[in-house]
């Protein structure tokens, strides 16, 4: 269904002076054009928000976007390396009438869009109630499914809001209801539903290119927390993995470990690739291709923190846990803020067995389950 047809029964949408906080996954395919321009041609948009990676994803993780303007209109930047530029602030609306959210998100808390749309609505509680919200529902390519546990209050973060578990199963509407309740937010939220899935696929950042590599990141996205290359820099980000130091042979034992275990499931290839930037750029790295066969089945947290745990026994010469700060000013560990749960860390490092461990996502997972119904 094109916008027009979605926005004609809005009495919103006829606000002159739209912000819009979108980037290049604001896209109709029916039209062959994107939100933003579509909203130029007919003098409705006043500003546009960029998320981090910039309006056509053209920048890599945790880089500073710098302002642009795009055919006249002004872009802001949501994402700086500091902290307190992260946030929005009153500039940003300043003359507008209405906020126009269109980002896909991809379905986990790491994913920092779905932080950028938090702190737009919690900056417009408090600063602007009377400004309504209209936010564009786009299904969650990811699915419904539902995995992890719930972040620890000490690891909130830019990559992980108080209270979210790691994979939601929401869509954008519905987890904008969540943060509306979640946090007592006063904003004049309505959704559009535009839950029309397409056969093209528009990556919503860089390193997630394909629907392979969306299937397995909700898991795989916890290598950014080690030392081994999550395969930035391949053309297969987060299916391919691995460490320069890792031997041929711990990869072979590991993917037999993993292929008995998840047995129809997903599986993993021993393999090598050179990632040509990001970590161990232009070296080359022994480690695994990960396939999912069964994506409604497999649990996409539990297999990586198995491998990561055979990694940690079978492979004790590296340091698997990567070092110092991770993003922006927090003290915390990169692992501590990715996977924001110490008992799944300890699992890691062999200090919690697989029965305690199961027990807490089997619970945590019933518990927001029961949550997100009242949300659909």
């Amino acid at each position: 269904m094109p916008y027009n047809a979605l926005f004609s029964h809005h009495k919103y949408i006829s606000a002159k002076r739209i912000v819009l906080f979108c980037n290049q996954s604001s896209y109709d395919f029916s039209q062959n054009n994107y939100l933003f321009d579509i909203l130029i041609e007919e003098g409705k948009l006043h500003r546009i928000l960029m998320p981090e990676h910039g309006l056509f994803s053209e920048y890599q993780d945790q880089e500073n976007i710098g302002n642009i303007t795009y055919k006249n209109i002004p872009c802001i930047s949501m994402y700086n390396k500091a902290d307190s530029t992260t946030g929005p602030d009153t500039s940003m609306f300043e003359d507008a009438d209405l906020l126009l959210i269109d980002v896909q998100d991809v379905g986990v808390r790491y994913f920092t869009y779905t932080t950028h749309m938090f702190l737009l609505l919690q900056f417009l509680s408090k600063k602007i109630p009377a400004m309504p919200v209209i936010v564009i529902d786009r299904p969650n390519p990811t699915g419904k499914k539902v995995e992890g546990t719930i972040i620890e209050g000490r690891y909130t973060s830019f990559l992980g809001q108080s209270g979210m578990i790691h994979r939601h199963g929401m869509s954008a509407g519905e987890l904008c209801d969540w943060y509306i309740r979640q946090y007592t937010l006063d904003i004049l939220l309505h959704k559009v539903n535009y839950l029309t899935r397409h056969k093209h696929f528009i990556p919503p950042s860089p390193n997630l290119p394909s629907m392979q590599s969306l299937e397995v990141y909700p898991g795989q996205c916890f290598w950014e927390a080690t030392t081994f290359s999550e395969g930035r820099g391949t053309t297969r980000p987060f299916e391919l993995f691995g460490h320069p130091d890792i031997s041929f042979k711990t990869s072979e034992q590991i993917s037999q470990l993993f292929n008995k275990k998840y047995s129809g499931l997903a599986f993993l290839r021993p393999t090598f690739f050179m990632p040509v930037y990001h970590k161990h750029k232009d070296k080359t790295c022994c480690g695994w291709q990960i396939m999912i066969e069964n994506p409604d089945k497999y649990h996409t947290l539990t297999g990586t923190l198995d491998i990561m745990r055979w990694v940690k026994s079978m492979a004790t010469e590296i340091d698997l846990w990567r070092p110092g700060k991770y993003e922006f000013d927090s003290e915390a560990t990169a692992a501590q803020l990715l996977i924001g749960d110490d008992d799944l860390i300890g699992y890691v490092n062999g200090e919690i067995d697989e029965t305690q461990i199961l027990d807490k996502l089997i619970s945590a997972q019933k518990n927001w389950e029961q949550k997100k119904g009242y949300y659909r």
